[in-house]
């Protein structure tokens, strides 16, 4: 349903005008996805302490469709339970942090209540966490609705500019949507809008070849069927990471096949018939992530190894003194726990970081030996070498990281450094839950994931798929391309004319070599001077590196929405201080002797 502009809103772009639009604080959230779920919750429980003279508050939250909110694209509730979260369920939980007066259960707590055979897993499929979200939003709207009015708009906004009554203190904010609708005015609009669907290098911006090209992976029930992707056929995938495995699964197991234990955490895969004959994954490092370890593996030692560094990241000032305490300690880390204690320990992380890889990988069969050496370290069945180490100090040195680190400026040559350790640790601290791995390596042992191209120079453009020097010839022609790099974060590559439009305009800024919009602390938009923006707020996605790591469920890394919400309620307790004053002066009439 769509919401009626109601009062204060625009039509036609005409700013309608009534009674009572003074003493209503009226705030537009554009997204609806986690982390406008946080941010709801912490405002809603900053609402009901107010007293009840307080200023009325009128919250709209715009999103795409009627899809649930709460849930977002990765959460969607439809889509099949071989989509597992990629982080342990342990960190979901819509509550703040250190709140009293919890309102919403963590992922454990609802689970024991609707879906009890989910306590086993660490890593739940996707859509089990978009019934908790969804949950978690009803709850938290159910509790906002004591103390604000709330719409819905399932419309995207394209568009965002001062209204008519904008002033330079304290802004206002007419929005325009997909629908040609107008909305507004807003006194606050909070722009949370999640993962892009579309940027500057997908394949479908400039598909020249004659494969057929399917440009996107999810939702897999509609772009990875049989219409799309016919059995038996030869498919080639750009990118291999996690959308990658995802893909594999849909083309695989979403298709009747089925995954057998054959003891000792090997995995056999069973065939439906349904399946592609090959999925060639292509990537420019040659790599599949490596396997996540259990979350709960470390010894003692090894987390007193990291509490120390933690408390040196965070002291640290210098972008070069965090990268070498992350590697020192992957060398700390790798002496305590190799049975071999090895004495080059420094060489062997150094090699690895800047390679992707150990150096006993360095084989013909390398991608495939990379990720059998992850999985048997995160399984404890070999001793842990280089990569498990970095990958170990990587997580848990995180939180550390984007405290020190986060709402700071740096040099290009420094971000670009930070950036290489970065794409290189993640590959090693943040790939498939074990059970994935296993199954990647199913895949390949069975002969429908074919690792040939990793290391064999190929690559995919919008001219199609090219192989090594002087071999585009028919072994390079699948009969299908699949496009599994999603959009990157932060708005610099964006192609949302919301976010082009505000950068365009100034309103809205990115740090040279950065992706991520400028915000303060509390989320307000920082512009192209480096002022403050009246009226307009970030979180989440759009803002990822300026703030390093606010793409994530996990809500303990992360104390935005918190003092969004707190900095909300003090602007519309000094916005109602305001309309009072005026409201008086108006009643009052012209001072004497005045015009």
């Amino acid at each position: 349903m769509t919401e009626n502009p109601g009062p204060g809103a625009l039509t036609n772009g005409a700013e309608v005008k009534e009674a009572g639009t003074g003493q209503t604080f009226r705030i537009a959230v554009v997204g609806s996805g986690p982390k406008a779920l946080f941010a709801l919750e912490s405002l809603s429980r900053r609402l009901a302490a107010r007293a009840p003279e307080d200023r009325a508050v009128q919250i709209t939250v715009f999103h795409d469709n009627d899809d649930s909110p709460g849930t977002g694209t990765a959460y969607s509730l439809d889509q099949p339970d071989f989509l597992r979260l990629n982080v342990t369920s342990a960190i979901v939980d819509v509550h703040e942090p250190g709140a009293a007066g919890r309102v919403v259960p963590d992922f454990a707590g609802w689970a024991d209540a609707c879906a009890p055979d989910l306590l086993r897993e660490t890593y739940p499929p996707r859509a089990y966490v978009g019934r908790y979200l969804r949950a978690a939003w009803a709850a938290v709207e159910g509790g906002l609705t004591a103390a604000a009015e709330v719409h819905h708009v399932p419309e995207r906004v394209i568009a965002a500019a001062p209204a008519a009554s904008a002033t330079p203190e304290g802004g206002r904010w007419a929005l325009t949507t997909t629908a040609a609708e107008p909305y507004g005015p807003y006194d606050e609009v909070l722009l949370c809008t999640g993962h892009d669907d579309d940027h500057a290098e997908a394949l479908s911006r400039g598909w020249r070849s004659t494969i057929p090209l399917v440009p996107k992976v999810f939702p897999v029930e509609e772009n990875l069927g049989q219409a799309q992707v016919p059995a038996g056929s030869t498919v080639a995938v750009r990118g291999a990471a996690l959308t990658f495995i995802d893909a594999a699964l849909a083309l695989t197991q979403g298709r009747g096949g089925i995954f057998t234990d054959a003891g000792q955490g090997q995995l056999i895969y069973v065939p439906s018939g349904q399946e592609p004959a090959k999925i060639l994954p292509v990537a420019r490092n040659g790599l599949l992530l490596d396997a996540k370890p259990p979350a709960d593996d470390l010894p003692e030692e090894v987390h007193a190894l990291l509490a120390d560094a933690r408390a040196r990241i965070r002291d640290s000032r210098e972008m070069s003194e965090v990268l070498a305490c992350v590697e020192s300690t992957a060398a700390c880390i790798l002496r305590q726990r190799t049975t071999k204690a090895p004495s080059d320990a420094d060489w062997q992380v150094s090699y690895t970081l800047r390679n992707g890889a150990p150096p006993e990988s360095e084989r013909l069969d390398r991608t495939r030996r990379v990720l059998t050496m992850s999985v048997q370290a995160a399984e404890g069945s070999e001793s842990v070498g280089p990569a498990w180490a970095l990958g170990r100090a990587w997580s848990g040195l995180y939180p550390a990281i984007v405290e020190a680190l986060s709402f700071r400026e740096f040099e290009p040559a420094e971000w670009a450094a930070f950036m290489t350790t970065a794409r290189a640790m993640e590959r090693l601290a943040f790939g498939p839950p074990l059970v994935n791995a296993r199954k990647v390596l199913a895949l390949v042992d069975a002969g429908l994931v074919d690792l040939s191209w990793m290391r064999s120079g190929f690559s995919i453009d919008g001219d199609g798929v090219h192989g090594p020097a002087g071999q585009d010839g028919q072994d390079a022609q699948p009969d299908v391309v699949v496009d599994a790099v999603l959009a990157p974060p932060g708005i610099s590559a964006s192609q949302q004319p919301l976010y082009r439009d505000l950068l365009d305009r100034g309103v809205l800024s990115v740090p040279p070599g950065r992706r991520g919009a400028r915000i303060t602390e509390s989320g307000q938009a920082v512009d192209a001077v480096g002022a403050t923006v009246p009226g307009l707020s970030l979180l989440g996605r759009p803002t990822e590196d300026y703030v390093i790591g606010h793409d994530t469920l996990n809500r303990a890394l992360h104390n935005q929405p918190q003092r969004w919400a707190e900095r909300m309620v003090q602007v519309a307790a000094e916005h109602a201080t305001t309309s009072r004053t005026d409201e008086i002066a108006a009643a009052a009439g012209p001072a004497v002797g005045g015009e």
